[in-house]
């Protein structure tokens, strides 16, 4: 069992977000110590050392650790006040290093020939996509309330709000501007080209105005497993070993036109108007050209064996925690205090 089953996988009485989930979000003083102006070199140093003995408890499958520390790492991700930010990051690199020593062992794991490793990672993909999973299978196969799907919307608009932010952490890891401008050229059509008002959060937007939805986001009431699933989407794009951010992203484009195709097919038999379902219109059609050059940018690092491994551990992870978060999201879907 890995360890993401192990710590990612609470009993169904606690599908809901746990009380104990607000006091996790807290700061301790070491930390509030260390983010405070002036802080001292004995301080940060402080925090480095507690908040790294929590993660590999957390990691160890001490689950209310966990909790405090994915809590812990989503407040040093999310933006705060300007004189902590390179505090904040330094402090988050720091608990990617000891995440690190916990990634997926993949004992069968041989490398392959360039020309070849496309079909693994697809093949990957395809045996763990959630297109299977039961939650999806209710959603787009079957017949959810109006409280189902505005449910899933909710927590869609929180992983996909900032969409663009991802692209623009992993540009900044490639030195060579023709590396870059692959997620450059995908960044400029998320901001809507020429025209911003038809951004992608811009649209998306529309979509949670007509369920009501709010756009505000209260991160410090999200469930364990929600914190967990945004911060390895952040970890992985400012990780110092592109391998991590570039099978992130690949993750999620290569299958990004038959979800979003999904969903909008879902949206057009509830009867919503076209406007709000634009976004999922458009990303049910556009986002091939992506995925083919990111392939090419992958290929191009694919030839060492240390990425191809750490590109196959960080899918891994990301299909454990995703497992997890919509196993969670399910669990509430069916709770009787939802509908």
């Amino acid at each position: 069992m890995s360890t993401a089953s192990r710590i990612l996988d609470p009993q169904p009485a606690s599908a809901a977000p746990p009380r104990a989930a607000r006091q996790a979000a807290h700061t301790p003083d070491y930390l509030a110590d260390a983010l405070r102006p002036g802080a001292t070199n004995a301080q940060i140093a402080l925090a480095a050392d507690e908040l790294l003995a929590l993660v590999r408890q957390g990691l160890s499958g001490d689950q209310a650790a966990y909790a405090q520390y994915q809590s812990i790492l989503l407040d040093l991700h999310l933006p705060g006040e300007p004189h902590s930010e390179p505090t904040r990051r330094w402090l988050a690199s720091q608990i990617y290093s000891v995440e690190d020593q916990f990634a997926p062992a993949l004992p069968e794991f041989r490398p392959v020939p360039v020309e070849e490793f496309r079909a693994v990672i697809d093949a990957e993909i395809a045996s763990r996509t959630r297109v299977r999973h039961p939650m999806s299978q209710h959603l787009f196969q079957g017949e959810p309330s109006q409280q189902d799907v505005r449910s899933f919307l909710q927590h869609h608009w929180n992983r996909s709000y900032n969409f663009y932010s991802l692209l623009a952490e992993l540009a900044f890891r490639f030195p060579d501007i023709r590396d870059a401008s692959v997620f450059y050229r995908n960044l400029y059509g998320e901001a809507g080209a020429e025209t911003p008002e038809r951004s992608h959060p811009a649209l998306l937007s529309h979509l949670m105005t007509h369920f009501e939805i709010p756009l505000e986001i209260d991160f410090a009431v999200l469930h364990p497993l929600e914190k967990a699933y945004l911060n390895n989407r952040i970890r992985c794009v400012r990780h110092t070993d592109v391998a991590w951010g570039l099978s992130l992203l690949y993750a999620v484009e290569s299958v990004s036109c038959v979800n979003h195709l999904r969903i909008y097919e879902l949206l057009q038999r509830m009867g919503v108007p076209e406007e709000p379902s634009e976004f999922h219109r458009l990303h049910g059609t556009q986002d091939e050209i992506d995925t083919e050059e990111m392939w090419e940018l992958i290929a191009k690092y694919a030839h060492e064996d240390s990425f191809q491994r750490t590109f196959m551990q960080s899918l891994a992870r990301h299909f454990d925690i995703n497992r997890a978060y919509f196993d969670l999201l399910w669990r509430q879907m069916q709770s009787p205090s939802v509908h």
